[in-house]
């Protein structure tokens, strides 16, 4: 006979599995940045969890960006960077197509 798969238990396991990967992910992803660039001056750091629970953290006390210009600029940058992902996946999908 065949064991009993608790589903509960393993949505939970494969959240937990999957909320590691993304942390993993994002750390990866910091440090990256964070080379790319000669002298840091400032971050800003937005994370939320399943819930929609947000925390953020910014440091803007060096640089040209107060933390005034924060949401501007973080708004910016990221329709930036989601446009050019979805170009990509949009040209993905074409490619697959033809």
């Amino acid at each position: 006979m065949t064991a009993v798969i608790n589903l509960v238990s393993e949505r939970e396991r494969r959240i937990a599995k999957d909320a590691a990967e993304l942390r993993e992910e994002l750390l990866e992803k910091c440090h990256a940045a964070v080379a790319e660039l000669d002298h840091i001056a400032g971050y800003a750091l937005v994370v939320w969890d399943g819930r929609g629970d947000m925390r953020s953290a910014y440091n803007a006390a060096q640089g040209p960006i107060g933390p005034a210009l924060l949401p501007t600029l973080v708004a910016d940058a990221l329709n930036r960077h989601v446009a050019v992902m979805l170009a990509r996946d949009e040209g993905d999908d074409a490619d697959a197509t033809s």
